[in-house]
């Protein structure tokens, strides 16, 4: 009898055990194959009944899924893949193993999906890196910045607190659904509503932006009717400093409305910059101490979108964005006691300049699918820039009496034309894309003050490029070839010039081994119309700045290689790249009497060696705290060979960085200490400041409330810059004040209605800023 008795117990303990380790399988395949062959690369997401998300996986090589370690509950099952009908499989009181036989995906369009799994949520395809939220990544993550955060995608660094991100030091445009989207915009989007991030290093001519590291695009649930209003401020108590953004989409059948503000403000009395300079002019050698006195900083900036799209999953998408950038900079003020090195006496020299401008756009974007899996892309985007820029210097005894004063004011108008085709045509191997983009620009600016003058110019740009991509097995390939031409105009000087621009990406998966990539390109770098214009403005009583409209475009050749190793909870990547500009614009100093020119030239070449490599740990448990710690480590080594017609410098440094994530219960703090690498440009050194920053938040629902600081060990922000030229050497170094040990408050709030609804997905996006005014920031 005891021996039945217990017996019976442990067959109740071992119920209970199983039971907490369901499994569910099954094995995709497309519906028009006969042969039932595995569709590799769909993704599998289990869900709660309520939309929680509970774990996921990627259909291996034969179609197969798998998801372990499933308690018993109510679930659905999502099959989904770019190209097909999204399937639903509802798993009522779910109890024990479930083996879901074959499903059968029914194609929409095909396009070229093809992938390798390199980690049990990353996928990598021929052109881009997929990444899927896990269930940690997910844990208290209130947005989408702070779920890329915990996601540590290799070689994207994102910084939840100030809502940015950039890719191996270079920009990274962010979209949602395909449609290029604000800060404001994509703060917005809650991390529980992201299905997964499409990753494109290296992006390319496609994309509308050379100088891109990365395009992030994150593919989000919408609503068919309803829809989402989203409210967030972080402001600190004692200083001007202040983000406030209001996002709302509203949805109806096909159609969607959105409306995104974003109000950003800084305001800092406590600021100045201290300078060591020498001028060796013909006549006479000058070294001259600026010895800072705190001054007045401060600017507001409104940007406000309306947008409409309208989508037909089968037929068409079309959208409009109405964008409208309001700047207004009424102080950036510098004050400084001026006295000659090692002499007692001693003068006043005071810069006060401000800035305004207006920018409204419109893009309007339509893509057409055709028969015979074919589709055309047009985009249209319309921008007029309205500038005004002051600057006044003067220097001045103690008692007040003027000693030299250089006013300037511009009067700036500009507007351009931006419109684009692209064609896409699916073969059964490989994709093909082909597409051209014109850019036409008319700029008035008009100079008043010390030396007045009137700049009218006319530029266009015009490109076309072709390209491929492909996989066999475990390799993949893509190549890309493009012409782009320039045309400049100001007064009675043209310039038209052509560059070539190809590029190619190779990859390989190595499997358990990883995942490693090579991509060699080049593109050609456009003078600025800022650069370009026939203008000269004097800085101060020595130093003039010149523009120079003989300047011509040049190439930027760049190859990178990237190893990626994910494990488990454990990603490491490495890093090596190469940079070559040849003909580099960058800037010149030489001597005309008793005054110092600056004029942007041509230069022989810049050149840039980088290394980086980092380490990353994701949702680590500690003790009985599951998913716990999130870690992130990087280190990077940077050569820089900068070669003038008249110098030639080498300069080397490390950067590095560490950001760590801990969470409990609803708790997250969040923390990094980021040692920026220095950048050296032409015959200057820019110094990146070291950034420190901690934030802490409790996140419930609709509701996140937080606190942090920045530069919490110091009470004096820092960033300088050091010029290495032989004719005008100096140092600079700018303090603010307010900005160490700066604390600020975090409150979002986010309130959605109605039914889900997916918004077409746009894949084009231009847009126009430079105002073409000279710079005078030097």
């Amino acid at each position: 009898m005891k021996k039945l008795v217990v017996l019976f117990f442990m067959c109740i303990a071992s119920t209970g055990v199983y039971s907490q380790n369901l499994k569910i399988k099954g094995h995709v395949v497309e519906d028009n194959d006969p042969l039932l062959a595995g569709m590799t690369g769909v993704f599998i997401t289990l869900h709660r009944m309520d939309s929680t998300y509970v774990s996921g996986a990627v259909s291996d090589r034969k179609g197969d899924f798998s998801l372990a370690k499933i308690n018993p509950g109510d679930y659905y099952l999502s099959i989904s893949y770019i190209g097909y009908e999204q399937q639903f499989i509802t798993l009522k009181n779910l109890r024990e193993d479930v083996d879901l036989g074959i499903i059968k995906m029914v194609e929409l369009t095909t396009e070229l999906e093809e992938v390798t799994v390199t980690a049990g949520n990353m996928v990598q395809k021929t052109d881009r890196m997929v990444v899927l939220p896990t269930q940690s990544a997910l844990k208290n993550a209130y947005d989408s910045y702070e779920l890329l955060n915990n996601l540590n995608i290799p070689r994207l660094r994102v910084d939840p607190i100030n809502k940015k991100m950039e890719a191996e030091g270079r920009a990274v445009q962010v979209r949602i659904n395909g449609i290029k989207a604000s800060a404001a915009e994509v703060s917005a989007i809650l991390a529980k509503n992201v299905i997964r991030i499409d990753v494109i290093e290296n992006p390319g001519k496609r994309y509308g932006e050379e100088e891109l590291g990365a395009v992030v695009d994150l593919i989000v649930r919408r609503r068919e009717y309803g829809g989402q209003v989203n409210l967030q401020t972080t402001n600190s108590p004692y200083v001007l400093f202040s983000d406030n953004n209001l996002s709302v989409k509203l949805n109806k059948g096909k159609s969607q409305w959105g409306l995104s503000y974003n109000h950003t403000f800084r305001g800092f009395e406590k600021m100045r910059k201290d300078i060591d300079e020498t001028y060796h002019l013909e006549n006479e050698t000058i070294r001259r101490i600026h010895e800072g006195i705190n001054d007045t900083i401060r600017f507001f900036n409104h940007n406000l979108d309306l947008s409409y799209n309208l989508y037909d999953q089968d037929k068409y998408i079309f959208n409009v964005i109405f964008r409208n950038r309001m700047n207004d900079q009424p102080y950036d003020n510098q004050s400084a006691k001026l006295y000659n090195y090692g002499q007692a006496d001693f003068i006043y020299s005071k810069t006060r300049a401000g800035s305004s401008d207006y920018s409204p756009s419109l893009d309007i974007y339509y893509l057409r699918k055709l028969p015979k899996n074919q589709s055309v892309q047009l985009n249209l985007v319309g921008t007029l820039i309205h500038s005004d820029v002051s600057r006044n210097y003067r220097e001045y005894t103690g008692a007040g009496n003027d000693l030299a004063l250089i006013r300037m004011e511009v009067d700036g108008e500009k507007q351009s034309l931006i419109g684009e085709v692209i064609y896409d045509k699916d073969l059964e191997n490989i994709k093909l894309s082909g597409g051209m983009r014109h850019n036409r620009m008319y700029t008035e600016n008009k100079y008043q003050g010390t030396n007045a003058v009137v700049s009218d110019m006319q530029q266009s740009i015009t490109s076309a490029f072709f390209e491929f991509q492909g996989k066999m097995k475990e390799f993949g390939y893509f190549g890309s070839l493009g012409l782009t031409r320039s045309y400049f105009k100001e007064g009675n000087q043209s310039h038209t010039y052509y560059n070539f621009t190809p590029a190619i990406r190779l990859t390989y998966n190595l499997r358990k081994y990883g995942f490693i990539s090579y991509r060699l390109n080049t593109s050609p770098k456009l003078p600025s119309l800022g650069s370009l214009t026939n203008v000269e403005q004097a800085l101060d009583t020595i130093q003039i700045v010149r523009g120079n409209p003989g300047l011509k475009p040049y190439y930027d050749l760049n190859n990178t290689l990237n190893y990626t190793y994910t494990r488990k909870k454990f990603t490491g990547t490495f890093t090596a790249g190469y940079h070559y500009e040849k003909g580099a614009i960058m800037e010149s100093l030489f001597t005309e009497g008793n005054k110092m020119i600056i004029m942007d030239e041509n230069q022989k070449s810049l050149q840039l060696l980088r290394l980086h490599t980092s380490l990353a740990l994701n949702g680590m448990d500690i003790g009985n705290i599951k998913n716990f710690l999130t870690l992130y480590a990087g280190l990077g080594y940077f050569n820089y060979g900068s070669y003038g017609k008249s110098y030639s410098h080498n300069y080397d440094n490390f950067s590095y960085n560490i950001a760590l994530v801990l969470k409990y219960n609803a708790f997250s703090l969040m923390g990094e200490y980021n040692k920026k690498f220095n950048r050296l440009f032409g015959e200057t050194i820019h110094k990146g400041e070291n950034v420190t920053a901690f934030i802490l938040t409790y996140t419930r629902n609709k509701l996140q409330a937080g606190a942090g600081i920045t530069f919490p060990f110091t009470n004096n922000y820092r960033t300088g810059s050091e010029r290495i030229s032989t004719v005008a050497p100096n140092i600079t170094w700018i303090y603010i004040k307010e900005a160490g040990q700066l604390a600020f408050i975090r409150l979002n709030y986010n309130f959605e209605f109605g039914k889900k609804h997916r918004a077409g997905q746009k894949k084009l996006n231009n847009s126009d800023a430079d105002s073409g005014i000279i710079n005078t920031n030097r």
